[in-house]
């Protein structure tokens, strides 16, 4: 029998509102009414701004004074400077830890990996197993701050859902892919390797938007791309 998880209020919430963005049922530019949604979702106004302010700090809301929170308009820039960011911490940990992974560490991760093999994943699993995957990685350098700094950008996946198009049964069957790359380098516990394929995890993602959007060459240059 599979466990039980127990999931508070304000997740719940947070799971609605950001699924009602991510399939555009809240368009970019869009002022969310607290009043609205505590109404459909049949909750009071405080687990809403609750939700809202973890939104926010997602980076797939904004708040401005005098007009209140609206749905921000993200670019594949945004994307990129996330995925910078989380690819380095990510690389400076493996450097840390000398690139070992343990067995138990690889264990953990091909167990996430049969989880992900599965088209019916919703939202919330393919974002739930992504973090924890990639923990695993962060973690080897058991470095409490460089986690925390790691964690604080943990919002990458939500943007890039955001900015593509949210079909789930897609997403998930390539986050099985790329992750799957991402766990046969982990294997050679090769720093050099490892860190290689990190870049390229990360950076993949946001070449796909630049060759979708069909933003010219000289423009994500400027990017170091």
């Amino acid at each position: 029998m599979s466990k039980l998880i127990y999931r508070t209020l304000r997740e719940n919430v947070v799971d609605a509102i950001r699924e009602k963005i991510l399939k555009r049922e809240l368009e970019p530019g869009v002022r969310i009414i607290e009043k609205e949604l505590s109404e459909e979702l049949g909750v009071s106004r405080g687990p809403i701004r609750e939700a809202l302010r973890q939104l926010e700090q997602e980076g797939i809301i904004e708040y401005t004074r005098n007009v209140g929170c609206s749905v921000k308009k993200v670019t594949i820039k945004d994307l990129y400077e996330i995925y910078l960011l989380r690819s380095t911490y990510e690389a400076l940990a493996v450097k840390l830890g000398g690139g070992r992974m343990e067995e138990k560490d690889i264990a953990k991760m091909e167990e996430i990996l049969t989880r992900m093999d599965n088209r019916a994943m919703g939202y919330g699993d393919i974002s739930s197993c992504d973090h924890m995957f990639h923990k695993i990685i962060v973690d080897r350098a058991q470095s409490e701050r460089l986690s925390k700094v790691w964690t604080d950008l943990d919002y990458g996946s939500v943007v890039e859902f955001y900015i593509g198009n949210f079909d789930e049964m897609e997403i998930a069957k390539r986050q099985y892919s790329i992750h799957k790359e991402l766990l046969e380098a982990c294997k050679t516990s090769k720093a050099e390797v490892i860190c290689r394929a990190i870049s390229h995890h990360y950076m993949d993602s946001v070449a796909r938007f630049i060759e979708k959007e069909g933003i010219k060459e000289e423009e994500f240059c400027l990017w170091g791309i």
